[in-house]
């Protein structure tokens, strides 16, 4: 019986190879490899391994949500371009539901990747994916980048409120001071405003300089915090709200789209109006 399983293993890898080489060439790998950063694959595959749904041999009809977790994660690792990974993943994806499942098979390609995602993009440039509900990791992860030695560090969001001020800007160490970027919404204009006045006539300010500004309407979509006019990081919620109810995600860009994007902010805020 070990025998003919082994066999039938190897000829299923052999058969199942062939069909991605004939699916699937090398530029074609090279270029769904190139679409996504490694930072971008870290922090996708780091929320798949948070999200993990429970599997067993005997179950056959799987939920929604584990046929979407299957999905998301066999397109995080075909994306990655670690071939082998993506055919031991869906070898044992196809064996769910049967005697011949295990766990640990389905899961070891996900942290092949993971340790060789993790050594290509240093520490201090990881991202983050943080749970529903989980706004305390999601604070961590905004505070670890804006107290970062820097130069200049510009906060971009259009529902910026008075948190801003109460949960961020102390943490700041930007020797020419932080900038705030926002947009005028009635429901946070008033508390921000105070916020912002009380702090710059604080004694903190004189540590934590901070200017905030107003750009034009409708000009701001996105959510980022931009390092020294080169370091792009994208936030996929508003600051106050981070994973307050849903999922979120915080990635670095790449180099050649940070320069295009930070000289863009950059205009911006040329062209906004000081809250007071």
């Amino acid at each position: 019986m070990y025998r003919y399983e082994a066999v039938w293993s190897f000829l299923y890898h052999e058969s199942d190879l062939c069909w991605i080489d004939s699916f699937r060439s090398a530029s074609e790998v090279d270029d769904m490899t190139a679409q996504h950063s490694p930072e971008q694959l870290l922090a996708l595959l780091q929320g798949s391994l948070r999200d993990i749904p429970t599997f067993g041999f005997n179950e056959v009809d799987l939920s929604d949500g584990s046929q979407r977790w299957l999905g998301r994660v066999d397109s995080i690792l075909e994306a990655s371009g670690k071939i082998l990974a993506s055919i031991s993943f869906r070898v044992a994806r196809d064996n769910i539901g049967s005697p011949r499942f295990k766990r640990d098979q389905l899961l070891q390609p996900l942290y092949d990747v993971l340790s060789d995602l993790e050594l290509r993009v240093p520490a201090a440039l990881q991202g983050s994916f943080i749970p529903p509900g989980d706004t305390w990791n999601g604070y961590a992860a905004l505070v670890q980048l804006v107290q970062r030695d820097c130069t200049s560090l510009l906060i971009v969001d259009p529902y910026l409120s008075a948190d801003v001020f109460l949960n961020f800007t102390a943490h700041t160490r930007a020797a020419n001071g932080t900038r705030l970027l926002s947009l005028q919404i009635a429901q946070y204009h008033a508390g921000l405003l105070t916020a912002a006045q009380r702090w710059n006539a604080d004694p903190i300010s004189s540590q934590h300089p901070v200017e905030a500004r107003y750009a034009p309407a409708r000009s701001l979509h996105d959510r980022h915090i931009i390092i020294d006019g080169r370091e792009v990081w994208n936030i996929s919620q508003s600051m106050k709200d981070i994973a307050k109810s849903s999922a979120a995600s915080v990635t670095r860009n790449s180099t050649d789209l940070s320069d295009a994007k930070a000289q863009h902010y950059e205009d911006l805020w040329n062209q906004s109006t000081p809250l007071f």
